[in-house]
């Protein structure tokens, strides 16, 4: 990362968590959005809907705080729209996977991209992978087996479980690599034209197959509009993790995302008045146990050790 970066920011891992569950906490309800809808929208009609939703939005404050972000191409297009691609795959699997799955158990399955993300760090950002991260992700992983483990007691059968695990499993790979793009582009360029890049790029990447759905399944506006929040929601939550990564790692982020399961879990009980199986707590205390690990400041032992 460019060090003398106007865009970085100093590592501070306990604000970035804090920013880090909030956009957790806004994303929620947007995962959910295919068992909200109960049919009524195509899960690839809510993955366009949240993507142009978030265009505008974006767009819209690009354009009343001045930021130029279409004047000249940017530098880092290729990375936007790679991460377009991954975004788009990661929330239409995500989606499909709640539709079919309980919420709590689908969003416990899709937390594997922590474990992956770890892994990418290491490999490809070259980010320090210490002991530490590993005790906190396998502490989370766990946890979420735990919760799996609970939640499938309610559970569906045959294909369609099978189907619902597959697609949480490859939204967690989408979103792993998601998330190390992310890291990278948000040291290099401003919240508004990151988010207006990759909203852009998702809603014309969908754009064709959508509007084909709408018109063979003739889905009417009212439907549409009724999903417009979408967009502005998912843009907060955007903005929240890029400010996240801006002032922690992608290898030290990644464990504290579990913490979503616990926020599917209070959402699933508000909404759908799921209760969690005992389970399913000891789960979500181990979840909570891997982010306090990671959250405890390191002594710098390097600068006692040079003579």
């Amino acid at each position: 990362m460019p060090p003398n970066s106007i865009y970085v920011r100093r590592e501070n891992t306990a604000f970035a968590f804090v920013l880090a569950f909030a956009g957790m906490a806004a994303f929620t309800p947007v995962f959910a959005a295919g068992k909200i809808s109960d049919g009524l929208l195509p899960v690839a009609v809510l993955v366009w809907l949240r993507f142009l939703g978030g265009a505008v939005t974006i767009v819209s404050v690009g354009v009343a705080k001045r930021v130029p972000v279409f004047s000249r191409l940017s530098p880092l297009w290729k990375l936007h729209l790679l991460r377009a691609f991954c975004g788009v795959g990661g929330l239409a699997c995500s989606i499909y996977a709640a539709t079919i799955l309980p919420l709590a158990d689908a969003t416990a399955i899709g937390l594997t991209k922590g474990i992956i993300a770890i892994a990418l760090a290491g490999l490809i950002l070259k980010e320090m992978v210490t002991g530490r991260h590993w005790v906190a992700g396998l502490l989370c992983a766990i946890g979420a087996y735990c919760v799996v483990r609970a939640a499938s007691e309610t559970g569906t059968q045959g294909s369609l479980a099978f189907d619902g695990v597959a697609a949480a499993l490859l939204a967690a790979v989408f979103m792993a690599c998601e998330a190390l793009i992310m890291r990278y582009i948000a040291q290099r360029e401003d919240t508004v034209t990151i988010l207006a890049y990759v909203n852009v790029f998702a809603t014309l990447l969908l754009a064709g197959p959508v509007m084909w759905l709408i018109s063979t399944q003739g889905i009417s506006l009212q439907s549409l509009l009724a999903f417009a929040w979408l967009g502005p929601l998912a843009i907060v939550g955007q903005s929240l993790n890029i400010s996240a990564y801006r002032r922690a790692g992608a290898a030290t982020l990644a464990p504290i995302y579990y913490g979503s399961v616990i926020l599917a879990a209070v959402f699933a009980y508000i909404v759908w008045g799921e209760i969690p199986t005992p389970l399913a707590v000891v789960g979500a205390c181990l979840i909570i146990l891997g982010g306090v690990i990671l959250s405890i400041p390191l002594q710098k032992r390097e600068t006692t050790k040079v003579n």
